[in-house]
This record gives structure tokens, C-alpha cells and sequence, in this order.
């Protein structure tokens, strides 16, 4: 299983609307072959201006075929506001080793 994390820097005025935007782009994601869930993790200091898009893929192939997709492009073709961000997104791969639950 594949872990893709992407940290955006969101100004505190626009974390509203930010968190909005991946309510209308579910639909997209669900309907893709190897989605396997997807997380939106909200800092929990108010120190920090990082959040968290934590998506899981059967495979990588899964999460290639979804990044070049037309419904990729669509769920993002959305244009955000000026200022919405503090700075450039981060994005994170990696391989899922362990996985507990009680």
C-alpha cells in the first residue's frame, strides 16, 4: 500500500474555503481503481498554518494513473486566491510497512 501525504501552507483567512475545496473534489477520488481511503488532518496548535492531504493507494501505479488523469485535472482546475497560501505545497511518498489496528 502507498502513503502520499501533501502539506499545504494555508493562510489563517482562507482555511475555511481550503478545507471546502476537497468536499466537491471526493466524488473524483472515490471512483479510481487501488483509492483506498483519504484524510484531511487540521493542525491541532495554533502555531502552525500546516495541513495535511493524506491519501492511500493499493500501489503506486494506482496513485500514477490518478495524478494523470482528466478527473485529476478536474478536481483541481479550481483557481485558488491569491494569499490562500503561505507557501508552496510539499509532497510526500511512501510505502506502507505496518499497519495496526485494535
Amino acid at each position: 500500500m502507498l502513503a502520499v501525504t501533501n502539506r499545504f501552507y494555508v493562510a489563517e483567512e482562507y482555511e475555511e474555503e481550503f478545507l471546502a475545496t476537497f468536499d466537491s473534489s471526493m466524488d473524483y477520488l472515490e471512483q479510481r481503481d487501488g483509492f483506498v481511503r483519504f484524510h484531511v488532518l487540521t493542525p491541532a496548535d495554533d502555531d502552525t498554518d500546516v495541513f495535511v492531504a493524506l491519501t492511500f493507494w493499493e500501489s503506486r501505479e494506482d496513485f500514477e494513473s490518478w495524478t494523470s488523469s482528466e478527473a485529476f485535472q478536474e478536481s483541481h482546475s479550481e483557481e485558488t486566491p491569491d494569499g490562500m497560501f503561505t507557501g508552496p505545497p510539499e509532497i510526500e511518498i511512501h510505502e506502507v510497512e505496518t499497519v495496526h489496528e485494535p
